[in-house]
């Protein structure tokens, strides 16, 4: 498969070189896209109205220059950074800011550049390969050039959560020990809909084991729990959380209006969430949002560990057996997503688990060659939307290890 896209025996270590060296650039630009969409968005650093960043898009490129409450957001975020204004994400971006330009003046243009840069990408997608006849292929190929995110969301659990069940359905006899997942994330900045209640957060590794108890797939003093992400951010969040009992701040990402309602099953879905690690603690509502807070329970945090990996180009020496990815194949291209399979083939132990949800075709041609044989798919609504073309829902793909 690979030697039809071109790449043999004899360019392969120059490819693998470029891959790697091409996705921490792209790491960088996903930082940098958080940071432009925490400028927009956040609250917590000025009382300036927020901006949504697709309405900001389409008025940046109509008008093809930035708009007067753009820039005055810009400067009050630098006001915020250079006045030691406290936040935890506000200091996320300090460090940030600071890395890439030490004075003022440098800084500002360079936000306001990585703003038109953003803001190019975002009407591209929202207004150009939407209107495309096959949108979801435009979109498809906007993602695999854009940069790395590290958003995460509880919406994904939710796939997650419903393929093993199905799994415990089909095996009940089946004990989970050893579970990877590959790209996390971090709650950071997403692009629309930021909350900031709580502080920056890699929760899926906890749902994921609060799925595995509950379903009554795993043991709590035989599982661990393997976070692995290509951000180095990521991971310290998770190395740090080892050994303490940090409270779980779980929102929706979707906002339900008078035209977006969530689904029963998504309710209770969330409802039940951390029901097996934890005990649900008071918390602020947030308008619109599902919440939550989660104290984990004493030792629930001794299963988890982290490691630094990018997936299309590195492997864990370790078998597991299970892994799990959501929302990450959508980053890489046909070729990138058939190294990153054979990867995960050679990471899964005989008879191991891969779920993940990524719809393109390629993805169960390129699992059969890596050794995966797709054993159940299956989707669920989210949300149903009013008047739209379709509602919010995602899909679970389970593949065995041959």
């Amino acid at each position: 498969m690979l030697e039809g896209r071109g790449l043999g025996q004899a360019t392969f270590a120059a490819h693998v070189s470029g891959v790697r060296e091409r996705n921490q650039q792209r790491v960088r630009e996903g930082e940098l896209d958080h940071l432009v969409f925490y400028m927009l968005q956040s609250t917590s650093f000025t009382r300036l109205p927020p901006i949504e960043p697709a309405v900001s898009a389409k008025a940046f490129t109509e008008r093809r220059s930035i708009a007067p409450d753009v820039e005055a957001r810009v400067d009050a975020l630098l006001a915020a950074i250079d006045g030691n204004t406290p936040g935890p994400r506000l200091g996320y971006f300090r460090e940030i800011a600071a890395r890439q330009h030490p004075d003022r003046a440098s800084r500002r243009a360079f936000i306001l550049g990585e703003y038109s840069r953003a803001m190019r990408f975002l009407y591209d997608k929202e207004f150009v390969a939407a209107a495309d006849a096959d949108a979801a292929a435009a979109t498809g190929l906007l993602y695999q050039q854009r940069g790395l995110s590290t958003d995460t969301s509880v919406e994904a659990g939710f796939l997650v959560d419903l393929g093993l069940a199905t799994l415990r359905e089909l095996e009940p006899r089946r004990r989970v020990r050893e579970v990877l997942i590959i790209g996390p994330g971090l709650d950071v900045a997403p692009r629309t809909g930021l909350v900031e209640s709580g502080e920056p957060q890699s929760y899926q590794p906890f749902a994921v084991i609060d799925s595995l108890l509950g379903r009554g797939l795993a043991d709590r003093a035989t599982l661990h729990v393997t976070g692995a992400d290509i951000n180095a951010r990521v991971v310290d969040w998770m190395r740090r959380a080892r050994g303490t009992r940090p409270r779980l701040t779980l929102v929706s990402g979707v906002r339900e209006t008078d035209r977006v309602r969530f689904t029963d099953e998504y309710r209770r879905y969330f409802e039940t969430l951390g029901r097996s690690i934890g005990v649900e603690a008071a918390r602020a509502a947030v308008p619109g949002h599902l919440t939550k807070a989660i104290d984990l329970s004493a030792g629930i945090t001794d299963a988890l560990d982290a490691a630094t990996l990018d997936a299309v180009v590195d492997r864990l020496d370790r078998k597991f057996d299970l892994v799990v990815v959501t929302n990450v194949f959508p980053y890489l291209t046909d070729g990138d997503l058939t190294l990153a399979l054979a990867n995960i083939g050679l990471m899964l132990a005989s008879d191991g688990i891969l779920l993940h949800n990524e719809p393109r075709p390629l993805a169960a041609a390129a699992g059969r060659a890596a050794g995966l044989s797709p054993i159940h798919s299956r989707s669920a609504i989210v949300a149903t939307v009013e008047g739209g073309r379709s509602p919010l829902y995602d899909s679970i793909w389970m593949l065995r290890a041959r």
